[in-house]
């Protein structure tokens, strides 16, 4: 649902202009032909490549440290190439940076098909983040096991209205799940140095945040279960603790059951205490339930329409009607589904030089791409489809 553009700035127009007019050229033709030997690049091909990817990365707002783990190389590397001062092995620098460029020129100029949408949800997931941010609370938002409803979307949306000043975005996997994982990711969220000992990683987090009006968003916070004693829990206790700042965490409904489960059987009071410190604690779901829980729709007709806007091939009403049915059957995947149905709807249709996406043509991508799932999907929308013609 998401365009990926949610962190980024306006262009600048020099940067726009001069990158528009390196790109016509490469287009016609790469800087350095596929199959070079990096001894036979020149120097002028390597202070063009530095050239073009800098107002590439300006242009799409990339970090150096970004382009640096694409291809391969330190971001001290990378930082002296573009500065012309590296010492190495100049030519093969320019070979891989680009061909991450011209790759890159590619993805960035296909066609986006979906744009970010406040859906209902989303709403709420705002309303929650206000509230936290403005009371200092711990928070904890939470979802079906299922993912794809678009929470870690919602918290993107947040993070790029409040500002990096005002927030923090930190996203846990599994191999996070312990004190030093969880703060180096937080550093590394803020942008802080992230070497040395726990200690120094928290003092640095904890002197950052001190006095401000700041939210730390941690999504996919479920990750951290099943933790060595649950230290990474106390850890964001001990920060929230020493801060007072807002922390808005988001994960699964099994993290609620899994923090009241472990404190019971452990007799473990500590969690307890981490517990009492998150209000509010929101189901997502309690008040997205679809029509037939009586609560508001995850998401409505109008917001798919707004969603597939700016694709160039038109979204029929009926259509769009097939796709809000999707995003609200519980345990679908919700959005996500919605929106990889509909991609792949789009190459179907471009392959049969279709100019419109109607519903045979969403069923035939629903059964193509999902098979039994969808199939069995499907029959669960015509069963609710008649169902409510017959109520009504």
């Amino acid at each position: 649902m998401s365009d990926g553009n949610f962190n980024q700035p306006p262009e600048p127009l020099d940067a726009r202009t001069a990158l528009i007019g390196r790109e016509r050229i490469r287009g016609a033709s790469r800087m350095i032909a596929q199959g070079t030997d990096a001894a036979h690049v020149t120097a002028d091909q390597s202070t063009q490549v530095a050239a073009d990817v800098e107002l590439f990365c300006r242009a799409h707002k990339i970090a150096r440290a970004a382009v640096a783990k694409a291809v391969g190389y330190s971001p001290g590397v990378i930082s002296e190439f573009l500065k012309g001062q590296y010492k190495g092995s100049v030519g093969q620098v320019a070979i891989d940076l680009e061909n991450w460029l011209t790759e890159e020129e590619g993805r960035q100029a296909q066609p986006q098909l979906t744009q970010f949408v406040w859906t209902n949800l989303a709403m709420e997931i705002k309303a929650v983040s206000s509230y936290c941010l403005d009371k200092r609370k711990i928070s904890l938002i939470y979802g079906p096991d299922t993912s794809g409803i678009g929470k870690t979307t919602a918290l993107q949306a947040i993070h790029q209205s409040l500002g990096p000043r005002r927030s923090t975005l930190v996203t846990i996997d599994k191999v996070d799940a312990n004190p030093s994982g969880l703060l180096r990711k937080i550093c590394q969220a803020m942008r802080l140095q992230d070497s040395g000992t726990n200690k120094r990683r928290f003092d640095r987090i904890v002197s950052q945040l001190e006095g401000r009006s700041h939210l730390m968003m941690i999504d996919q916070i479920h990750s951290l279960r099943g933790s060595t004693d649950d230290k990474p829990f106390y850890v964001l206790a001990d920060l929230y603790d020493a801060t007072k700042s807002a922390q808005l965490w988001c994960g699964t409904a099994d993290l609620v059951a899994y923090l009241q489960r472990r404190r019971v059987r452990n007799h473990d009071e500590s969690l307890s205490q981490i517990s009492s410190r998150i209000f509010p604690c929101v189901d997502l779901m309690e008040s997205i339930r679809g029509t037939d829980g009586g609560g508001d729709q995850l998401v409505t007709v109008d917001q798919v329409v707004e969603m597939f806007a700016k694709n160039k091939l038109r979204l029929g009403r009926p259509a769009a009607k097939w796709l809000c049915d999707i995003c609200n059957q519980p345990d679908s995947g919700a959005v996500r589904l919605c929106v990889s149905v509909f991609e792949y709807a789009v190459m179907m249709a471009e392959m049969r030089n279709a100019t419109v996406i109607d519903i045979p043509l969403l069923q035939a991508a629903m059964r193509r791409a999902v098979g039994q799932r969808g199939e069995v999907l499907m029959r669960r929308m015509a069963v609710e489809a008649e169902r409510i013609s017959k109520v009504g």
